[in-house]
């Protein structure tokens, strides 16, 4: 019974912390930014870092990985719960190109310049991507392509990119289109909190800790977020959606579904607090699967792809 009465609870601020999770900006969600730093890792970043580091080893470049993770999301942490959209409003759309190039200066060392390029990689795919992904809301929402025409932007209606962008990382999830041997996943990626402080600092002539107020916080809820909000929305995704993301996956495999990510290797980085889908990852899908989908609850309700805009959204990949 205490076992389901934390269950319970666990499944209740997790979808607290899943609603938070709707405010995310425009562009490539999560699991595409982080898929992008990985197609461009071993011919493009890794060379850029041994070039500027020759010394580098096998394990430095492994921890770089990780800092190429948390660069690659950075424009995105105000955003996140204990965030400030100020910060992410500015990165985004005040002297954007100058805050990338900034980080690049002022990096110093391997993982500095790691999680630099990742920045450039996010800046790179959201000016990109914006224009598919607008024209893939469109096609998705003939109401709203009514209303807006060919190019329905983020501005015109955040919660279709929502949940256009969460729908298309869950089928390339479900399609084993991201494998294990080259997607590290979220559980590691890093933050370099002095880099992102001067290269602020030189952009914007503001202190990060007059944006954020505490940067050990918003950062610390920035990682855990993506660590273990994201895959409990995935396993709720599962859950709830299965039948409709796989019908067209026969090969579907439920654990590679859950993030490709071994239990040895998590456990390796964060402890032995790997779940399956329990009782309150059933129940939160439970939830999300009967309860309307209006207001803020709306976001959740990914939508599937078609074939067409799917093929729109690997080739802007």
């Amino acid at each position: 019974m205490n076992k389901h009465k934390a269950g319970a609870g666990r499944a209740f601020l997790v979808l607290l912390l899943v609603l938070s999770v709707t405010r995310l900006c425009p562009g490539y969600s999560v699991l595409t930014h982080e898929q992008i730093v990985d197609l461009l890792w071993k011919d493009q970043i890794q060379p850029l870092l041994v070039k500027r580091f020759p010394g580098a080893t096998k394990d430095d470049l492994r921890k770089a990985h990780a800092y190429a993770y948390g660069g690659c999301m950075i424009q995105d942490m105000g955003y996140y719960p204990f965030g400030k959209k100020y910060f992410s409003d500015l990165v985004h759309y005040v002297r954007s190109g100058d805050f990338v190039v900034s980080l690049m200066q002022e990096s110093s060392d391997l993982n500095e310049y790691a999680f630099a390029l990742g920045a450039l990689a996010h800046y790179a795919a959201d000016n990109s991507g914006h224009p598919t992904i607008n024209h893939v809301v469109a096609v998705e929402f003939p109401k709203l392509h009514a209303k807006y025409g060919e190019q329905v932007t983020y501005a015109n209606d955040p919660k279709a990119h929502i949940r256009t962008e969460f729908g298309f990382d869950m089928v390339q999830v479900a399609k084993n289109r991201y494998t294990s041997d080259q997607y590290h996943d979220f559980i590691g990626f890093e933050v370099s909190r002095p880099l992102l402080e001067r290269a602020f600092l030189k952009t914007y002539d503001i202190k990060l800790e007059d944006v954020f107020g505490d940067p050990d916080l918003a950062i610390g809820s920035y990682r855990r977020s993506v660590s273990t909000i994201i895959p409990e929305m995935t396993r709720v995704a599962l859950l709830s959606r299965r039948e409709e993301i796989v019908k067209d996956t026969p090969n579907f495999d439920k654990k590679k579904f859950l993030y490709y990510l071994s239990r040895a290797d998590y456990e390796k980085e964060w402890g032995s607090v790997y779940r399956k889908p329990g009782i309150g990852t059933r129940i939160l899908a439970f939830f999300l699967k009967v309860i309307p989908k209006v207001g803020p609850f709306k976001a959740a309700a990914f939508k599937i792809p078609t074939t067409q805009s799917e093929d729109m959204y690997i080739k802007s990949v």
